[in-house]
């Protein structure tokens, strides 16, 4: 039996940085590289190898050049970890849904961007032959919103990079707290600057307990963009720019000792698919603040505290919650570490595997 050849969209691995859709394509595709008895993946690579800069570039990708790529490496199946599915063609496809958020929140993006996430990629996944939701809380959004049969959609979460673990090396750690400028208490933000992940009023909730110690601070983990501009605005008018640092980018095995070492991760987002910074931190020992979201218990169940979204004064208590109660934190510590077991790749991998085959056995084709 030869082994199922999978066509595998690999433009959310371009770039020297991605965001969660890229760190999801490019983790379940190591490990599904480790199996060639099993599965032969042929990456499926923009021509130039970059980020694209507009919408329309995206399209024509998926819609046409993907596709003849495809054709061209006689895949058995298409697999589009994130975006939308390319409609025009006979080859069996399965795609990852990681939240139809746009659907909810249409305001989030510009008018383009709004139509191609709100409106095209959700219409897409009727063309694909199976959907991978990373969470229930997406699938029954798919089901709700989209109108997706259930029976089309299978949940298999995301796994866990290895480097992220627990490290308590005084090197390492004195090295990082002397690289980013925190040597007493801190809290951190990471994930693409974006206001649906509530970066404001995250810097509300901090304001509230900066001189709580002379060395407090506040990491807002992420690389640059347009709305970045606003976040270092907030920071300078309630004159926290000695407390909130913005250290940019910061490489997996270092952010696992920022993980190792924080008070607490604070998400408060409004709305997600699943939040990959939550399994990071849970798999590092790092308490985490989140808010009252579906997903995030789905996700983080006892390893989260959970706070009402929007709401900078519920956050701030508990932020020095965690600052004030090390028997707290220390509980905290152990239930995420305990929850972190439950996410990762192989399993991730093997799941998909066999949403490949369901669908190619579905299609009529054996091996």
């Amino acid at each position: 039996m030869r082994p199922v050849i999978i066509g595998y969209d690999a433009q959310s691995m371009t770039g020297k940085y991605q965001t969660g859709l890229g760190v999801y394509s490019k983790g379940l595709a190591r490990i599904l590289e480790r199996h060639p008895e099993t599965v032969d993946l042929r990456l499926l690579w923009p021509r130039h190898r970059r980020p694209f800069r507009r919408t329309w570039e995206r399209m024509v990708w998926e819609q046409y050049h993907m596709l003849m790529t495809a054709f061209n490496e006689e895949v058995d199946l298409i697999h589009v970890p994130c975006f939308s599915v390319p409609r025009m063609s006979h080859i069996p496809k399965v795609v990852t849904a990681h939240d139809v958020i746009l659907m909810k929140h249409p305001r989030l993006m510009s008018p383009g961007s709004r139509w191609y996430f709100s409106k095209w990629i959700p219409s897409s996944y009727r063309h694909a032959d199976h959907i991978i939701a990373v969470s229930n809380a997406t699938r029954d959004d798919l089901v709700n919103l989209v109108g997706i049969d259930p029976g089309k959609i299978t949940v298999i979460y995301h796994g866990i990079n290895p480097v992220f673990t627990r490290n308590t090396n005084p090197h390492d750690i004195n090295r990082i707290r002397f690289k980013y400028h925190c040597p007493g208490d801190y809290f951190m933000m990471v994930g693409a600057f974006e206001p649906r992940k509530n970066i404001m009023i995250t810097i509300d909730a901090f304001a509230r307990i900066a001189e709580h110690s002379p060395q407090l601070k506040l990491l807002l983990v992420g690389k640059e963009n347009d709305y970045h501009r606003q976040v270092i605005d907030k920071i300078r008018h309630m004159r926290l720019r000695e407390k909130v640092l913005l250290p940019g980018y910061i490489p997996d095995p270092e952010l696992a000792v920022l993980y190792s070492m924080a008070t607490s991760l604070v998400f408060p987002s409004v709305a997600e698919g699943f939040g990959l910074p939550l399994i990071e931190a849970m798999a590092c020992g790092c308490p985490i603040i989140a808010s009252n979201l579906k997903v995030f218990h789905e996700i983080g169940s006892d390893a989260v505290e959970y706070v009402p979204v929007n709401d900078a004064e519920s956050l701030s208590e508990q932020m020095l919650k965690m600052l004030d109660d090390p028997q707290h934190r220390a509980m905290m510590t152990l239930n995420g570490l305990s929850r972190s077991l439950k996410f990762n790749w192989d399993h991730c991998a093997e799941e998909t595997v066999k949403v490949y085959f369901r669908v190619l056995t579905k299609r009529g084709v054996h091996f």
